[in-house]
């Protein structure tokens, strides 16, 4: 059992027809889980659960702070506008408090990936699997990326 502030996690995908697109957030969910008290995954399109509802779950745990988290490369309108909005944040800020009358959570929205050197070292390791793969004769029409690449 953790001890200390109790921190929730929901991770926000833009959602998508294919099927790949929710398993990957659920993915990173499930790697986070042993680390948070509280960790789901939230979709602004297509895939369920929606935002707000993953939000208000979340609210009825017993968390002091509920960090969400896009899982985004770059920033754009529904990392900088939709999700705050959505999150009933006032322009430019990233946290607020909700009072739910017996307690108080803090909300904090967290930052897309942006600019990373650990991206960077993943883009060295799929260009040389790229390259691996031209050698060995993989064709323009052979798909099969590593495990994970969605492809």
């Amino acid at each position: 059992m953790r001890m200390g502030r109790r921190v929730g996690v929901i991770l926000v995908g833009h959602g998508s027809t294919a099927r790949y697109n929710k398993e990957l957030i659920e993915y990173y969910a499930e790697k986070l889980r042993p680390q948070y008290d509280y960790v789901a995954c939230a979709f602004l399109r297509i895939n369920e659960p929606p935002l707000n509802e993953a939000l208000s779950r979340a609210l009825k745990e017993d968390l002091d702070e509920i960090v969400v988290l896009p899982v985004f490369l770059a920033r754009g309108a529904h990392t900088d506008q939709d999700i705050p909005k959505m999150l009933g944040l006032p322009e430019g800020e990233r946290t607020k408090i909700a009072d739910l009358g017996d307690r108080k959570v803090k909300i904090v929205y967290g930052h897309t990936i942006g600019k990373d050197d650990r991206v960077t070292e993943i883009l060295r390791d799929r260009i040389g699997e790229a390259m691996r793969l031209a050698n060995t004769g993989g064709g323009v029409n052979k798909r099969g990326g590593p495990e994970g690449s969605g492809d």
